[in-house]
């Protein structure tokens, strides 16, 4: 056979196995009592794979003689528990089929199957199928161990005090380390599939009593109305049920933190855990929110708002410093102090590029030297980046291409921006910074008031599933600003913040009699 009729003969056989796997997976069909004939769709549905096991083995008379056909995918299911508490007990089985989910299995672990599409996710989600062929029910007993990391501390939100336990990959320990931190039946969670192809399951988690009920309804509403083909994240996720697709500003919070998801049940959140991505979704999230931390309610109250007071001078620097400095020493020159005016002037003096050419060329150098410390092992990116810092400012400032000053106020700027306590910000703060370096190279002053206009209004239009985003500054709400710029002592944190609307205004009581 040559190749061009093997590569037809491969199409035609892959275009059956499709209409075969596309027929079984339509609701109504179900499976008929023939091992022979169910091993035959298996093996082709799953394109012959090798990690795809089949036991056949005899049933005693007792159970009513004749075999049972037992599949597995190996390295999704633990062999462990396919050997002991599945094989082992339907060859000693005595109970006709249709009791063995009382009489033989463990109960909590079995389910009664039909439909050929339930077998099918079933057995691609590490589910150990057992048919028999004197009955038309299959058993699905629950044998999944998906390979998975340890539990390991965040890497990306790191914290000197308090928890250090990160979220891994499977759900199911992450649903666990949740209910390990809230020892509530007030806990619910709800189980919905996204994705065609991948089968990914979504857990819908919030504290019942406490989470607005109309919040957990629209979040359920977004997610049941996905249909994703591949690969499942949460940032994929979080990207399609956000209010503002399109919007520079992330307005659904993601933590690798079990601390934080659990602080934002408290508060009357909703929590999505997504399986296969170590990242929690909080919903809803506003603006304040990101500049909010593990650290800032394991730390004194004083430490805290002094902390929160460096993010927002950290903010202010990295967002103005640039533009202000450009239209300070190119436009708006009448504003500078005579003897300042001078200094940067002189240092100006026979550079052959602009200011702004010189801010934006270290942008770009300092924004390379990022990537390249991202993008290397980290042993060789801490040496890169702050060997590549030293050499390249040095050599430019040599080499007569950008004077000092410039230099001073890109590394502020580029320090500023990690002030930001979550990464995914970072990106959105850079873009206006960008805005911002340009109005005032055109427009001076002037732009940056303009742009800045332009910023409060964007934020105030925005929703986080209905919130506004720049609450709770807009609309106004007293009582949440004693945790909002600063963190006020605990007696003063009596009630929960209004941001999510929760059911259950207060967070403590105090003891009768007191």
């Amino acid at each position: 056979m040559n190749h061009t009729a093997l590569g037809e003969l491969l199409q035609v056989t892959e275009e059956a196995i499709e209409a075969l796997t596309a027929w079984l997976t339509a609701p109504g069909h179900r499976y008929q009592p023939d091992l022979g004939l169910a091993r035959e769709i298996l093996q082709n549905v799953f394109g012959k794979a090798p990690d795809l096991i089949f036991r056949q083995v005899d049933l005693l008379p007792a159970a009513g003689g004749g075999s049972a056909l037992i599949a597995y995918l190996d390295g999704v299911v633990d062999q462990n528990l396919v050997d002991r508490d599945v094989v082992a007990r339907v060859l000693a089985a005595s109970w006709p089929p249709p009791l063995w989910g009382e009489r033989v299995f463990w109960p909590g672990a079995v389910e009664q199957r039909q439909e050929w599409c339930d077998l099918i996710d079933d057995l691609a989600g590490g589910a150990t199928l057992v048919m028999t062929n004197q009955w038309s029910g299959v058993w699905s007993v629950d044998t999944t161990k998906f390979p998975a990391r340890a539990v390991e501390n965040p890497h990306t939100e790191l914290s000197v005090r308090g928890s250090d336990e990160a979220f891994n990959e499977v759900v199911a320990t992450q649903l666990a380390q949740l209910r390990h931190r809230i020892r509530d039946p007030g806990l619910r969670v709800q189980r919905l599939t996204v994705g065609t192809r991948q089968h990914a399951p979504v857990l819908v988690t919030h504290l019942a009593g406490i989470a607005n009920p109309d919040v957990v309804y629209d979040v359920i509403t977004r997610l049941q109305a996905l249909r994703l083909d591949g690969q499942v994240s949460s940032s994929q996720i979080a990207g399609l049920i956000r209010d503002h697709p399109w919007s520079i500003f992330p307005t659904i919070r993601t933590t690798e933190r079990v601390d934080l998801a659990v602080d934002a049940l408290l508060k009357g959140k909703v929590v999505v855990l997504v399986d296969g991505d170590p990242f929690a979704l909080v919903v809803p999230a506003v603006l304040a929110d990101f500049y909010m931390t593990a650290m800032d309610y394991t730390a004194p109250w004083y430490d805290t708002s002094f902390v929160r007071f460096i993010r927002i001078i950290g903010w202010a620097m990295g967002v103005y410093l640039p533009g202000l400095y450009i239209a300070l020493t190119e436009v708006n020159v009448n504003l500078l102090p005579p003897p300042l005016l001078i200094l940067t002037a002189g240092n100006h003096a026979g550079l052959p590029f602009p200011p702004v050419v010189e801010a934006l060329l270290m942008v770009f150098v300092i924004e390379v030297l990022r990537e390249a410390a991202l993008r290397l092992p980290q042993m060789l990116s801490v040496t890169i980046g702050t060997v590549g810092a030293i050499v390249v400012g040095t050599a430019v400032v040599k080499a007569g291409l950008v004077s000092p000053q410039m230099i001073i106020v890109i590394t502020l700027t580029a320090l500023s921006f990690y002030s930001v306590p979550v990464y995914e910000l970072t990106g959105t703060w850079r873009l206006v910074n960008f805005f911002m370096l340009m109005a005032g190279a055109v427009v001076g002053v002037y732009g940056l008031v303009w742009v800045s206009i332009w910023l409060v209004a964007s934020l105030i239009g925005l929703t986080s599933f209905g919130v506004p985003y720049f609450a709770p500054m807009a609309p106004f709400q007293a009582r949440d600003w004693r945790d909002l710029f600063i963190r006020a002592a605990w007696p003063a944190l009596r009630w929960r913040p209004s941001v999510a609307r929760p059911r259950d205004t207060q967070r403590w009581a105090r003891p009768s009699g007191t």
